[in-house]
């Protein structure tokens, strides 16, 4: 039976989820740690999968014989649900907050009182974990904090240089949780669901286990190619001068381990398309920089694929992955940053007619939430702007206010949110063929 090309990209997305689900990845990896039965470790969840991965970690330790002495797991689900013996805490996200500020606590107090020499941490590391333990450094008032992260989100910056200045702000980026590891005199390995292009260890989850090597030369350097007002140029001046002496030296590096990544998202998909008989390509280019320049590129490229006389006839999918930025200044609307790629590529689509037609485009969230709206994700197509003009909106107005949330949901376009278990950063799923597939 005939599928229609949104109900394909939304199975092939399905199989990329399912194939970094937080449970087969955490068994597959503590296999390889050898922890001997009889053995007992502390366990520290944070992220925004930290909850399935925190039980995934509990159920391997015990039909393996290892004790779990205690632990934190910090993510952004507010249910209270118990995961024994662990403490469970709802940090902020994506702007650290209160119960940041609280969870953030929650793990000093658990380290510097449950952690002893000799012992053994494992950390169970994934997406969000920057904001949702975002605390000030010491010296720094949670208010100029809080002021800093604000900033930093409205500048403009792309993500790798914006996280480099987080990490550095930050109670526990930059290496300040593995420091405090080092002063307990306990022995940690870190398992790391990675939502960062090439999987760069010092910018997962602000690196909290990572050496800051970063220059502070370099750092003011990304401050002055900001977009921000001179107030917030200078309060994030002042505030890293502040830091400047709390950089940890660590002696003994953490053990870390990647166990799932937007590659192997990818490569889901790439497998779930074959196994329907359809051509498929991982286009290997990180998504990065501004998400509506990333959705026109994306367009062009599935235009010139569907005007290719290779891909004329054979369906054919395309597949990138990464994390585009979206500038929205001091007063920001509901949004999402795959919202405003697929509202961009709509527009690129719909400037051009005949195989333009033959493209649906899928943009989501591999978390199942994209920013702070009720959606995943977009699915668009050459006729969705179109569809936007005929029930009396104006589209590119929408688009330039950062309004894609409002216009995509008025026509139905909007894949709705979910809670995925697991985040590797974003999927743009591209299906050059008939409708019925």
């Amino acid at each position: 039976m005939p599928h229609s090309a949104r109900d394909i990209l939304e199975d092939l997305y399905r199989s990329a989820l399912q194939a970094i689900q937080p449970a087969r990845a955490i068994n597959e990896s503590l296999g390889t740690l050898r922890l001997p039965p009889g053995s007992a470790v502390h366990l520290l969840a944070i992220g925004k999968a930290a909850r399935p991965m925190a039980s995934a970690a509990l159920a391997w330790c015990g039909g393996n014989a290892v004790t779990v002495w205690g632990g934190v797991c910090i993510s952004h689900d507010a249910d209270d649900a118990p995961v024994a013996p662990l403490r469970v805490l709802a940090g902020d996200h994506p702007i650290p907050g209160v119960r940041s500020l609280l969870a953030a606590d929650a793990m000093d107090a658990y380290i510097s009182t449950g952690v002893h020499r000799g012992d053994r941490v494992l950390v169970l590391l994934s997406g969000g974990t920057s904001a949702l333990i975002g605390a000030p450094r010491r010296g720094v008032s949670s208010a100029d904090y809080d002021a800093c992260c604000q900033a930093l989100l409205g500048s403009g910056l792309a993500i790798g240089p914006m996280n480099l200045l987080r990490r550095r702000l930050s109670r526990w980026g930059g290496g300040m949780m593995a420091a405090a590891f080092t002063a307990r005199g306990a022995h940690a390995d870190v398992l790391a669901i990675s939502d960062v292009a090439g999987d760069e260890l010092a910018a997962i989850g602000g690196g909290p286990c990572v050496a800051d090597v970063t220059d502070t030369t370099d750092l003011l350097g990304v401050i002055a190619n900001a977009v921000l007002d001179e107030a917030d140029a200078e309060l994030l001046r002042r505030t890293l001068a502040t830091v400047a002496q709390t950089v940890p030296r660590i002696n003994a590096p953490v053990d870390h381990h990647i166990i799932a990544s937007n590659r192997q998202a990818r490569d889901a998909v790439v497998r779930a398309a074959h196994a329907r008989g359809l051509a498929a390509t991982d286009v290997d280019v990180p998504l990065a920089g501004d998400a509506h320049a990333c959705g026109r590129a994306i367009a062009d490229a599935l235009l010139t694929a569907a005007d290719s006389p290779s891909h004329h006839r054979a369906p054919h999918v395309f597949c990138w992955g990464g994390e585009p930025t979206v500038w929205l200044g001091s007063a920001p609307p509901r949004g999402g940053r795959m919202q405003a790629l697929a509202l961009a590529a709509a527009e690129r689509l719909a400037s051009r007619g005949g195989n333009a037609a033959r493209i649906t485009m899928l943009a989501a969230g591999t978390d199942g939430r994209d920013g702070t709206t009720d959606a995943a994700g977009a699915v668009v197509r050459s006729s969705t702007w179109s569809a936007l003009t005929e029930s009396g909106l104006n589209p590119a107005s929408l688009m330039a206010a950062h309004r894609a949330h409002d216009a995509l949901r008025h026509i139905g376009a909007l894949l709705p949110a979910f809670a995925s278990g697991t985040n590797v950063n974003d999927l743009v799923l591209g299906l050059v063929a008939d409708d019925a597939v």
